[in-house]
């Protein structure tokens, strides 16, 4: 989980529904089907006024419907009265964790999380493991263009539509994470971290790419992976669906501007479509505004 890009809103009661600012509708949306489902199960909520102060756009990579879903439902849940609904009902009543519990437990808890994929039972995948993210290593936030990666009822159809894994890559995803990524993360050795996930990202990216076309979700997006690399990042690779693309560095301030300015020039990147920032600790926060 990073700091930015970030998502905040505001609510309010209101003698009607309303909703303003980036990604409105959407926020609209879930908490009309909120009020709808509590409203049926005899507990009504007030009619809310929501502010959207910023979010990052959807369908980049960075699961925004998620944090959008959850943090509308726990902002009303708070307004009724409930600050502290367990995160699986949060996730039952916005639909939300049904292929991955990253989002979920990344909500509530910051930090890198390493859940346990899903079973049997429909149900979100469980937390495994949560760490502190080293504070020393700044990330990297690259959005190459407008394009949005699969989602909706196109994720769920390419889904549908991949080959099973084979148990060999299952084994050695694992074997990397177990006794690669997480053993580098505890010891602060970064290139070991890095090299770790960036294997993971490249096989995992042959697995989706019946489904995107290739390891990354543009044809162009492997030469920026490639800069990347060549500026000494590590563990490069892709955001879910994409196209965002991520990296990590341990560099002083001074050369990780200098990095900015190159890639911007080299790639014709918009100031906002590149920037450092950090990992979140904390998972989402709620704060009550004096009128």
């Amino acid at each position: 989980m990073v700091d930015e890009p970030g998502l905040e809103l505001i609510a309010e009661t209101a003698p009607s529904w309303q909703a303003e600012g980036p990604l409105a509708a959407r926020a609209l949306e879930v908490a009309e089907r909120l009020a709808t489902r509590l409203s049926e199960a005899g507990t009504p909520l007030s009619p809310t006024r929501l502010t959207i102060r910023h979010a990052p756009a959807e369908h980049i990579g960075l699961g925004v419907g998620t944090q959008l879903s959850l943090a509308v439902s726990r902002i009303l849940l708070a307004l009724a009265g409930n600050r502290e609904p367990p995160i699986l009902t949060l996730a039952e009543l916005c639909g939300r964790g049904l292929r991955s519990g990253i989002g979920l437990h990344g909500f509530t808890r910051g930090g890198l999380i390493v859940d346990g994929g899903r079973g049997p039972l429909r149900t979100p995948p469980p937390l495994l493991a949560r760490y502190d993210f080293p504070a020393e290593w700044a990330v990297l936030v690259l959005i190459p263009s407008p394009m949005t990666g699969l989602h909706g009822s196109e994720e769920v159809h390419a889904f549908s539509m991949l080959p099973p894994i084979p148990e060999a890559m299952t084994d050695r995803l694992c074997g990397l994470l177990l006794l690669g990524l997480l053993p580098a993360l505890i010891e602060r050795d970064l290139p070991s971290f890095g090299a770790a996930l960036a294997e993971i990202q490249r096989r995992v990216g042959e697995c989706f790419a019946p489904a995107q076309g290739g390891v990354f979700a543009l044809p162009g997006l492997d030469a920026i992976v490639a800069e990347l690399q060549a500026q000494g990042l590590h563990g490069v690779g892709q955001s879910s669906w994409g196209p965002t693309l991520y990296g990590f560095s341990d560099e002083p301030a001074e050369r990780r501007a200098e990095i900015l300015a190159h890639l911007r020039q080299r790639f014709g990147l918009k100031p906002d479509a590149l920037f450092w920032t950090r990992a979140s600790e904390a998972g989402a926060t709620l704060e009550t505004l004096e009128s």
